[in-house]
């Protein structure tokens, strides 16, 4: 039997793929009940994740959930990338680590002296690395925007831009075998810094970030040096990956 937490995560990828859902066929998909789906339904418009309507759900406008909507979703998910993600880290490395809620379920299970020096433009992110003491963590400067959980402008770009990271793991919003997605024009400039300024470029990103809508490009996945994703990541997604010229080591997070 499908487990709802994964039930609801494959909604959710559908909304975002395809606009909009109908609770018929999604009753078929999943070969359960209408009501148990339309209990899906009302429980992820509640937690931002969608709108429903009558008969099935629309894309919620605006596209991605706010930070503090997608921080408490796909727990274990994120934890089983960060843990796969951890080895990226070197001791004595400038580790840069972008804004996110992926981001922050790795950044909760590094250890102090995993790198040197960890910048980050995520407040969430520097406090859960307040204790280290072996390792520096310098939080960026900018304006804080509560929707992406990080600081942007102006300030932030020309910080970025006088850093010179060994590594840097970027976020991302939408991701296919072309292109590498943000939901915000600001946010994107900064992530586009991000990966310019860096001498190793990563992301870690669950299953249902593939296709979904992020209108603003920040890069090709051939930029990436890593990419980790879950064990479960599609076929024909890791098939057209695999495929790139020079494209990313693919790193997949199996549980333990």
């Amino acid at each position: 039997m499908q487990l709802a937490e994964e039930r609801r995560r494959l909604i959710v990828a559908a909304v975002d793929s395809d606009g909009k859902v109908l609770a018929a066929e999604l009753a078929q998909r999943f070969q359960t009940s209408e009501d148990t789906i339309r209990r899906d339904l009302r429980d992820l418009d509640l937690a931002g994740k969608l709108r429903r309507v009558h008969g099935g759900a629309i894309r919620r406008a605006g596209g991605e959930a706010a930070f503090d909507q997608r921080e408490s979703t796909d727990l274990p998910r994120k934890a089983l990338l960060a843990h796969a993600a951890r080895a990226l880290l070197r001791a004595g490395d400038t580790v840069l680590i972008d804004a996110g809620s992926t981001n922050l379920a790795l950044a909760r299970q590094l250890d102090d002296g995993c790198a040197a020096t960890i910048v980050t433009n995520s407040p969430h992110i520097a406090l859960a690395l307040g204790e280290f003491r072996r390792t520096r963590v310098i939080l960026l400067g900018g304006t804080y925007s509560a929707q992406c959980g990080a600081v942007l402008g102006a300030r932030t770009l020309a910080d970025i831009e006088q850093l010179r990271p060994d590594l840097c793991i970027v976020g991302l919003c939408g991701l296919d075998s072309q292109r590498l997605g943000a939901s915000d024009g600001e946010e994107a400039i900064l992530k586009r810094a991000m990966l310019t300024v860096s001498a190793r470029r990563a992301a870690v990103v669950v299953n249902g970030r593939f296709g979904a809508p992020a209108p603003f490009l920040l890069g090709t996945p051939a930029e990436l040096d890593h990419l980790v994703l879950e064990a479960d990541v599609p076929a024909d997604q890791v098939a057209a990956l695999r495929d790139l010229a020079g494209g990313p080591e693919l790193i997949f997070a199996e549980k333990p």
